[in-house]
């Protein structure tokens, strides 16, 4: 995995972690919380992609290396739900620390 994918990926759960909490710590609704982080990390990794693909479309058409390498530019729309899944177990052990 490229060093830029990855940095892309950890940023953007960073990001949606921080806004799925702060939401989910002022509105108390975890679902609100979810769809902001799904927008977030879909709107970023997206953008992502979009900014990669116009830096250098060849790049990520001729590395089939890797197991997320030889997904390509689609490597970044495979990790939304992925991320949003890490998001949804983050808000759950924040709740549950939030209630004791």
């Amino acid at each position: 995995m490229t060093i830029a994918l990855l940095i892309s990926v950890v940023l953007s759960l960073a990001v949606s972690t921080c806004l799925c909490i702060w939401i989910f710590k002022r509105k108390e609704n975890k679902r609100l919380a979810i769809l902001i982080g799904f927008l977030v990390n879909s709107l970023l990794l997206i953008s992502v992609a979009i900014f990669f693909y116009k830096l250098d479309s060849q790049f990520f058409h001729y590395r089939a290396l890797g197991l997320f390498e030889s997904l390509g530019i689609l490597a970044f729309p495979f990790f939304i739900p992925i991320l949003t899944c890490i998001n949804f177990y983050i808000l759950q052990s924040v709740r549950k620390i939030s209630i004791r």
